[in-house]
């Protein structure tokens, strides 16, 4: 299976997954430094040994705290040899098999110890699995996160100066330190460490492996991120759902002093009770409202602006067919959050308005099971 084939199936794969709940598909590209770890190598000044290094991918969250990602990267390395070990491209065995005469030793300087340099041109492709720590652990959608990876590659070394073509499957670790600048941009710093077999520079010394270590600093995109709110202007015909107001009863009150028969009419309020005011829905496994809602999060601000002292209520739901209870509690829960985060960030509404709790599955409000990937939102008595 040639290396065309393997990132067409991880992409393909990837490509059917759910939508996820937080971010969906996201791009990243970063560059750095990077060194590897071969035999001889710390006979080399580390500042040499120090080479640039570049990434780009391609990711997709599946959940909110669990992602797929598919990374190319590589450049360049600096090793160093000597004539201990066994080469591939051996002019002695036609270059077919390994043998003990190293083909760089003729394309580079050999130093008075008799170490020289090999320099490695490559590209590693590896698809990982992703984890947002601060969703998974804490719950949280702050701007600052840590997101440890690990997944398996194949690397190919370009055969330049002297070393060989090579072909090789990776086992790759990572850790980045994301901050979010915008809405849909992150700043990334990547630790990442890819192990190499013993034959991915051409020379066998008997080492199981040759790991790589770089740091790269890069810019993630998030696609389908929250889009900066742009207010439009509210129409009466573009209203579908009437903002509920104050029950109004009119009393029959008779004036005796004046005319005996005589009936005046005086408005007298009705105690308000609590009562549902919109509902917002959701994908699968989504803490994300779902859109074409804008309508109902103004008639719910329309509501707040005309009543000064109201307040309302926000109940989270899941629905109980997929999950488990926890699962489904928590996903309630960042759903009223995200809801009331929209009400205070993008409206303007005061927090002390507004009421939250998770019911998770415990209680499901409609029949149908995907109606109670819901938010209700309840008016209460003022």
């Amino acid at each position: 299976m040639n290396k065309k084939t393997i990132i067409s199936l991880v992409l393909g794969c990837i490509s059917v997954l759910p939508a996820s709940a937080q971010n969906g598909w996201f791009v990243e590209a970063g560059g750095g430094v990077q060194t590897i770890f071969s035999s001889d190598a710390s006979k080399l000044d580390f500042g040499k040994r120090l080479t640039p290094s570049y990434t780009i991918g391609v990711g997709k969250w599946i959940t909110p705290a669990y992602a797929l990602r598919l990374q190319i990267g590589g450049y360049s390395l600096n090793g160093m040899s000597t004539s201990e070990g066994l080469y591939l491209r051996d002019p002695q065995t036609d270059g077919s098999v390994y043998g003990p005469h190293d083909p760089v030793i003729d394309n580079v300087t050999v130093r008075p110890d008799g170490t020289y340099r090999h320099y490695l041109r490559y590209v590693n492709a590896h698809a990982d699995f992703m984890v947002s720590l601060s969703r998974l652990l804490f719950r949280s959608q702050g701007r600052f996160d840590v997101l440890p990876a690990v997944g398996f590659g194949y690397a190919h070394a370009f055969a330049y100066r002297g070393t060989a073509n090579t072909n090789s499957l990776t086992a790759n670790f990572s850790v980045a330190a994301k901050y979010s600048v915008l809405k849909c941009m992150d700043v990334n710093l990547e630790i990442g460490s890819a192990l190499m077999p013993d034959h991915f520079d051409g020379r066998i010394t008997g080492k199981k492996y040759e790991p790589t270590l770089g740091a790269t600093l890069g810019l993630t995109y998030r696609f389908n991120a929250s889009k900066p709110y742009v207010r439009k202007e509210r129409s009466r015909k573009r209203r579908r759902e009437a903002v509920v107001d104050t029950v109004y009863m009119v009393e029959r009150v008779v004036e005796r002093p004046v005319f005996k028969d005589r009936i005046v009419e005086k408005p007298v309020v009705k105690k308000q009770e609590a009562f549902r005011l919109a509902s917002i829905s959701f994908a699968y496994a989504s803490a994300k409202p779902a859109k074409k809602q804008d309508i109902v999060f103004e008639n719910i601000v329309e509501y707040l602006k005309q009543h000064p002292s109201a307040r309302i209520r926000l109940d989270g739901y899941a629905d109980k067919a997929t999950g488990k209870a926890r699962t489904n509690l928590m996903l309630s829960i960042r759903r009223t959050d995200s809801v009331r985060n929209i009400l205070i960030e993008r409206y303007g509404i005061a927090p002390s308005r507004i009421d939250a709790q998770g019911i998770g599955c415990n209680a499901q409000p409609y029949e149908k099971n995907e109606h109670n990937r819901v938010v209700i939102v309840t008016a209460l008595p003022e």
